[in-house]
């Protein structure tokens, strides 16, 4: 009996082992190509869900640099240029990283202030591009930040004179090829573009590219002109991923923050406050 049972349990695993190892040599199904990027009745990208479906843009990646010095230095890998790299004045260069000593104590994001650019392309709950021809217009639409939105013109208008700054700045846009293009001016300096903390002035002009490369893919390209933080213009961007069957929801900022340690105690120096 003993001798049996031997040879049975000898013959499953070498009959297991047959069965693994084929599934090892198993050449790996190839994955489908992604559909191509949706498009409106006069052949024009559409940046949202293909008609009856929903659907919204979230990041894959959060930094425009790689800087060895932010708080959270393994993230901020993920990124097209080094901070050593980009044309940063000593001051802002400075200014950068004692904002990462502090872990973004001073951020305005947490504190529920609008962030536009490149910091609106990254938000964590999402954000949708609403084209919208018969106003002339395209909105970009934002869970975060008590779901603010901003207003892209495109019936061909300059900017205004003597503008007022914002957090948003003024935004007119018009269409390069397949490629939104984007350019703003009119952004006060209490706001932070983007998550790495890099610095920015009333001087800041932005142009913004978005290339909708297919159903899953949004390449997000951004040159950011500032003399008064940085010595020339210099470029840098995101991918952001489509998440299907999904629609923003409601988010009240100062209901739902859940940074509240981060704006309190010794590290919190900036005026920008809830």
């Amino acid at each position: 009996m003993n001798r049996l049972l031997k040879h049975t349990i000898a013959s499953a695993l070498v009959l297991g082992l047959a069965i693994s190892n084929a599934y090892a040599q198993a050449p790996a199904a190839p994955a489908e190509p992604p559909k191509p990027a949706p498009r409106h009745a006069d052949g024009r990208i559409n940046f949202g869900p293909p008609e009856g479906e929903v659907g919204f843009w979230i990041r894959r990646t959060a930094n425009l640099v790689v800087n060895p010095e932010s708080y959270e230095a393994e993230r901020a890998q993920r990124a097209p240029v080094n901070i050593k790299d980009i044309p940063i004045q000593d001051w802002a260069y400075k200014l950068t990283n004692f904002r990462h000593d502090l872990f973004l104590a001073s951020e305005p994001y947490t504190r529920c202030k609008p962030a536009g650019g490149p910091r609106q392309i990254m938000s964590p709950y999402g954000f949708e591009i609403v084209d919208m021809p018969e106003l002339e217009r395209v909105y970009i639409l934002t869970t975060s930040n008590a779901m603010t939105y901003r207003i892209i013109y495109m019936d061909g208008r300059e900017h205004p004179k003597n503008l007022t700054p914002s957090y948003f700045g003024h935004s007119v846009g018009h269409w390069d090829g397949d490629t939104l293009v984007v350019d703003s001016v009119g952004y006060n300096d209490v706001s932070w573009q983007n998550r790495d903390g890099l610095p920015t002035t009333d001087k800041l002009h932005l142009v913004e590219r978005f290339t909708r490369r297919d159903m899953n893919t949004l390449d997000y390209k951004v040159t950011i002109d500032d003399p008064g933080a940085y010595t020339k213009p210099w470029e840098s961007g995101y991918t952001v991923g489509w998440t299907p069957g999904e629609e923003l929801f409601e988010y009240v900022c100062q209901e739902n923050n859940i940074s509240p340690d981060a704006m309190i105690g010794e590290g919190r120096y900036s005026t920008t406050v809830p």
